[in-house]
């Protein structure tokens, strides 16, 4: 992973949109991950964040990490609907892939989707609207499945 230069001033939004879009096309964005995670941390720029979290799908071997920064987005009630609606609908794809892949072992797997299984039970016993319910409940189907198939 690399440190926390590669997109510089995050409030220099337009070099880092650039940057990121680049690091998509040629396929890079796995190298780094920790650069993604200090996007979606960051409150100071919606578009950042939302172009963070667009890029997410192209990540081959996304680490635990990143998949938890995911899961974090989903559940902060400080920022807005549909950002977190964004997050919940890739998060399953990210712990697919790291189900998939060999760079963890099956308990820290297990151990990570109870606890995703767990924060999308809470969220959803608690009022949310409709919108934001439907893909939480989407998004548990599909780990639960994929649950189902580490335990295998």
């Amino acid at each position: 992973m690399m440190n926390h230069s590669l997109f510089g001033n995050l409030t220099d939004w337009g070099t880092v949109l650039e940057k990121l879009e680049k690091l998509s096309k040629t396929k890079e964005l796995d190298a780094y991950q920790d650069e993604l995670i200090r996007l979606l941390r960051f409150d100071g720029n919606w578009r950042l964040r939302e172009a963070a979290i667009e890029a997410l799908p192209l990540v081959q071997h996304p680490s635990l990490d990143l998949a938890g920064e995911v899961l974090s987005l989903v559940k902060r009630k400080d920022i807005y609907y549909d950002v977190r609606i964004l997050a919940a609908d890739c998060l399953d794809l990210l712990i697919q892939k790291i189900a998939d892949g060999k760079a963890y072992d099956r308990d820290m797997i297990r151990k990570f989707i109870q606890g995703a299984l767990l924060d999308l039970d809470t969220l959803l016993n608690s009022p949310e609207p409709p919108k934001f319910s439907n893909i939480l409940e989407k998004t548990r189907q599909n780990i639960s499945e994929i649950k189902a198939a580490v335990y295998a």
